[in-house]
């Protein structure tokens, strides 16, 4: 038996660090093979894409909106 590689799957890095509260990941078309064809697939479903310090932050569209760091602690 030979396993292959049957593509990529992009999910939300949710409103902050950490998992997409509502479980969103892309659902990618039958010929993408790699994150860039996954994520254009997004967009079209109204996906966005932002850079953060080495890497990418992927939102969907009920995350997009909303603020993408955790709140700053108050100083005194």
């Amino acid at each position: 038996m030979t396993a292959r590689p049957i593509g990529v799957e992009v999910s939300c890095d949710g409103p902050i660090e950490g998992d997409c509260p509502d479980s969103a990941a892309i659902l990618a078309g039958y010929g993408s093979r790699t994150a860039r064809q996954v994520r254009a697939d997004g967009r079209r479903d109204g996906w966005t894409t932002r850079r953060a310090p080495g890497r990418l932050l992927d939102l969907c569209p009920t995350c997009r909106h909303t603020r993408t760091r955790a709140p700053e602690e108050p100083t005194r």
